[in-house]
């Protein structure tokens, strides 16, 4: 309900966060409550997102072109598009024309990125011989397994499905028989990841202009930094390589515009009163091989010796940031490219 969506958001804000992320592809509510949740978000300036789905859709092309009717005159974060276009009801070109079409349509409510990996990451979470995620069902489907328990088992078995797991101080990535062992002794609660992801939509879909030049999707993401496939600069740089986009643009893809979506006037600029957040990349290999936050080096050739962070909070965040202990920022979302000009 309204009321229950209202005081959820409340009390997220209130413990630092920026707003609400529906995941209708993983876990979908029915169409009424998906539009609810997007309206109490946007009524209260909060940041939301969307990764696309409802009961009535699902995590592919048809949930994504479902966003209009949910959205009304509201705005939304369209989280990374190339997950909807993986081929699975037309040709995945096909599907990416759909997208792009539909997000020039709506201009300047939504807000989008894509990301550029092949490995996906759900859950692995059963509920007796029922997958409970519906994107790890998807994935099943499209490997020709049974979306079922003893489908994830025979796709890991068969090298299809991996599990993400943890070993000391890093996340790892298991296969074959001791995949099966870990996510059997996580009692099946523990992510799982597949070769889902299609190159040429997430080349098609960041590449994608509109007739004034502007970008149709904004930006690149890694969605899901926990995992390890961080490599949205390697792989956004090589596009400048093909000759798709100029290495400002790449910039524009991996800093500015993100900046813009989040309201962070700081940052994505080397200007007089910026954060001095500052990744240099070597051109050869399009690695980031050096970055400073606030002028202070963290990370040289794959080394990190940076320590702590920073919270991004609004606002109604304030007091939870300052209990933390950590540095924090509060960010206004009226300035945000999700919300400009709306009212």
């Amino acid at each position: 309900s309204t009321a229950e969506l209202t005081d959820a958001l409340a009390k997220a804000l209130a413990e630092g966060s920026l707003g609400f992320k529906c995941m209708g592809g993983h876990s979908p509510l029915t169409p009424e409550a998906t539009a609810r949740a997007i309206e109490v978000a946007n009524e209260a300036l909060a940041y939301v997102a969307f990764h696309c789905g409802t009961k009535a859709t699902g995590s592919q092309i048809e949930g994504l072109l479902e966003v209009p009717e949910l959205i009304g005159n509201g705005r939304l974060h369209v989280a990374h598009v190339n997950a909807y276009c993986r081929g699975m009801t037309y040709s995945a070109s096909l599907e990416c024309r759909e997208a792009i079409g539909m997000l020039e349509r709506m201009g300047n409510q939504l807000v989008s990125e894509v990301h550029m990996a092949v490995p996906n990451a759900t859950s692995g979470h059963c509920q007796g011989d029922e997958i409970a995620d519906r994107v790890t069902r998807n994935c099943l489907i499209m490997g020709d397994f049974t979306p079922t328990r003893t489908g994830l088992r025979q796709a890991m078995e068969a090298g299809y499905s991996s599990v993400i797991s943890e070993r000391e101080d890093r996340v790892v990535i298991l296969e074959g028989d001791e995949a099966v062992l870990e996510w059997e002794a996580a009692g099946t609660q523990i992510s799982v990841s597949f070769p889902v992801g299609v190159p040429q939509s997430a080349f098609e879909l960041s590449a994608a202009r509109k007739e004034s030049g502007e970008f149709v999707i904004d930006a690149v993401s890694t969605d899901g930094g926990y995992y390890p496939r961080n490599f949205a600069v390697e792989r956004t740089w090589a596009m400048y390589k093909l000759g798709a986009l100029t290495p400002l643009e790449v910039v524009a893809k991996l800093s500015w515009n993100p900046a813009r979506m989040f309201g962070l006037t700081s940052k994505g600029r080397l200007d007089p009163g910026a954060d001095a957040d500052i990744t240099i990349v070597d051109p050869e290999i399009g690695k980031a091989n050096m970055s400073f936050i606030a002028g202070r080096k963290i990370m040289e050739d794959g080394n990190v010796f940076g320590s702590y962070g920073t919270l991004i909070v609004t606002a109604a965040g304030e007091e939870a940031a300052k209990a933390s202990q950590l540095p924090y920022q509060i960010v206004n979302l009226a300035e945000s490219k999700l919300y400009q000009g709306y009212s």
